[in-house]
This record gives C-alpha cells, structure tokens and sequence, in this order.
C-alpha cells in the first residue's frame, strides 16, 4: 500500500501549532517582567492580552475565509514570517505602546493565520475516515507546544531576560517553521492528484472537494449566525476559551507565584497540564469517531469546573500535580470534538468559515478571561472570585451542549 501524502501534512500542521500556539500560552511568563520593567500594573499588562484576543477574533473568520481561498500553504507560510518578524521586533521595543502594537496586534495576527482554524480545515479535507482521530494527532501540537515553550521561556527569561527569550523565538520561527510550511504543505490532496484518506465513493469526493463546496455550498455568515444549533456551540466554547486561554494560560503563573511557590514548581505543573493536554486531545479525537460528540463535550466541562474546585485549595505542591492532570486531560480536549461537530452539523457551509466562526466566541471568552480576572485581583487581591464563577458558566455549558443532537 503506497504511502499517503496527508500523514505528512498532518505532522507538518502538528508542528505549526506547536509554534504558534506554544507562542501564545507563553504570555504568562512575561507578565512580571513586564510589570518591573515598564511600571505597570497587571491590569495594564493583561490589557496586552485582551487585545490580542481580541485581534485573534475578528481575524479569525477571514482567516478562514482566506484559508479556502489561498489554501493552507500559503496562509501558514505567511503567518510563520508576520509571527517571526514580529517577535524581533518585540526586541528592541522601549515603550509600552509598541509593544502593545507589535504583540497584541500584529504577532496575532500571525497566530491566527497558523491556528487549528487553518490547521483544522486543511485536516478535514485530507482524512474523511478518522477524521476525529487525525484532528486529535495534529492539535495535541498544540499541547507540545505549551508543555516545550513555556518552560523554556521561563528558564531563558529567569537567566537571559525577555528580550533575548523573545528575540531567540523569533528568529526559531523564520529559519525552521515557515520553510516547512512552504515545501511540505499541501491544501488539498487534489492539488497533488490524490483523494482524502478513507475516499470510497464519488458522491463523498464531491462533499470532499474544498474548491466545489466553496462554489456551491457556502452560506453567509448572516445564515450561520441564524441558526440555533450554532449559538449552542459558539455560547460554551465562549466559556471555554474564557476559562482556558484566558484564565489559566494567562493568570496560573501569576496565582501561583502570589502563593509563594517556587518557580521551578509553577514551571513543572504547567509542563504536566501539556503532558496531559496531549492525551487529552488524542484521547477525544479518537471519541470523537465514536461517541455522542454532544454529551463528550458536556462531561469535559463538567470534569474542568471540578478542577477548578481543587485549585482554590491547592496551596501545595502534591495538589498543583493533581490538578494538573485532572485540567490538563481537559484543556484542549474541546477543540477535536468541536471541529468534528461542526463539520457534520454544518455540511452547507465553508469548513474554514464555520470554524473560524466558532472560534471567534472562544478567543472572545479568552479576551474576557484574560482582562477581567487580572481587574478583579487589583480590586481585591485574590482570584477565587473569578475561579468560582468558571465553575458556575462550566456547569452551564454542560446544559447547553447535551441538547445538541449528534447528527453522523
């Protein structure tokens, strides 16, 4: 049986997010420097971080529109050198107004354009068996990514400075990542003259082919913003992204430095939550395939609002491990489930449209849950508020999604 190109896409699209969104969880490990350096407080530092959510939302449904207009080649070869030349530049930033531009703004731009929204649709169209699977095996890049470039980022940064950590990530980008982008990226196994991965029948490449769907089967965003089934989707993956990349990726290094516990602890459980993130994405992926995508996705709210509960007692290490796991198996686990979902409740609309629709209230809920927890602790000193009322919207989202059907 001759080898299949798409295996090659996938693990080139698993490298991509561990670029890109290694990248982005890595903010956290800037937010003190930042802080000493520019005299600000954290809410003027999270204030970075909201605009870039912010920025990564309103440019997430071009980037899928761009995604299946240009191809994937091409709109990750050109985020890979926006994100590279933004990172240098962040080098020699004196002020807190240019890196407010050259962060919050143009670096996400770069890293909306090699998110799993691209990496999402390209996927699709190269595996119609396994698709879940497949997704799950590219975006547990994305937990690599956290678990290999924060902890360096701490460590360069504890020794070298921020600078130097920022400066190092930059150039890493443009020599390694965005050539591989350019020469092994393929948008379509059409462009090479191959069917997706599981093809059988001629009816299903016909749904397959991203160029006839987009003709003939792409509906407005007005459409999809009609319809219900889309809002009890986009409503929990909101809390999601309010309570993962908002609330975690960006205040778990600082809750816990308030706590006194040692760096090289923070450093280790947040390594351990990417440990996790890994089995937990590969994990759903391949119940994806298999179970009620709906009910999936309620139990894996459910489980992180648990694990919410823990942290506010977990003023030990031995407790920091154990949420970890718990969280981690969670943390990311959303997105294969979501992706898979989508692509068959929404089988009229563009893949790269719906998607990058759907992730619009997930980088929204990251602006939100990167802001307003940092507010809350100048007000009061403390996040417990903000963790209780997670548990709270988790619960909620629960209830929303087990009343999706689950339509194969």
């Amino acid at each position: 049986m001759p080898f299949f190109y798409g295996w090659v896409v996938l693990g080139v699209s698993f490298l991509a997010l561990f670029a890109t969104f290694g990248i982005r969880v890595s903010f956290g490990s800037y937010i003190t420097s930042w802080e000493h350096e520019f005299g600000i407080s954290r809410t003027v530092v999270t204030t970075i971080s909201f605009l870039s959510f912010i920025t990564l939302a309103i440019a997430q449904p071009l980037c899928g529109r761009l995604t299946d207009r240009f191809g994937a080649r091409t709109v990750l070869t050109l985020s890979m050198l926006l994100i590279g030349v933004s990172l240098l530049l962040c080098t020699v930033a004196n002020h807190l107004w240019q890196l407010t531009v050259l962060y919050g703004v143009i670096l996400s731009l770069g890293l909306t354009g090699g998110s799993n929204i691209t990496v999402a649709a390209v996927i699709t169209r190269w595996f119609t068996s396994n698709r879940g699977l497949a997704l799950g095996l590219t975006l547990s890049g994305m937990a690599v990514g956290q678990l290999a470039v924060v902890p360096l980022s701490l460590f360069l940064i504890s020794h070298y400075g921020w600078r130097l950590t920022i400066g190092a990530l930059g150039l890493g980008v443009l020599i390694i990542f965005a050539p591989l982008m350019f020469i092994f990226v393929r948008s379509s196994p059409e462009d090479i003259g191959l069917q997706p991965y599981g093809e059988l029948s001629d009816a299903a490449q016909h749904e397959s082919a991203p160029h006839s769907r987009i003709k003939e089967e792409s509906g407005s965003i007005l459409a999809i913003l009609r319809q219900r089934l889309f809002w009890c989707i986009a409503i929990p993956y909101f809390i999601c992204g309010f309570t993962d990349i908002g609330l975690i990726n960006t205040h778990f290094i600082p809750l816990n430095e308030g706590k006194g516990i040692a760096l090289g602890v923070i450093a280790f459980t947040f390594s351990l939550i990417a440990v996790f993130n890994i089995f937990g994405t590969i994990g759903t992926g391949h119940l994806a395939d298999r179970w009620n995508r709906s009910r999936l996705l309620a139990m894996i709210y459910l489980i992180r609002g648990a694990s919410f509960l823990l942290l506010l007692s977990a003023d030990r290490p031995w407790l920091l491990v154990v949420f970890a796991i718990i969280y981690g198996a969670t943390e990311m686990a959303t997105i294969a489930p979501v992706s898979s979902l989508c692509s068959h409740l929404f089988r009229k609309n563009s893949i790269g449209v719906i998607f990058g629709l759907v992730s619009v209230s997930h980088q929204l809920g990251g602006a939100i849950g990167s802001l307003v927890p940092g507010i809350i602790y100048d007000a009061t000193g403390s996040y417990t508020p903000v963790f209780l009322l997670s548990t709270v919207l988790l619960g909620a989202s629960a209830l929303i999604l087990s009343r999706v059907p689950d339509v194969r």
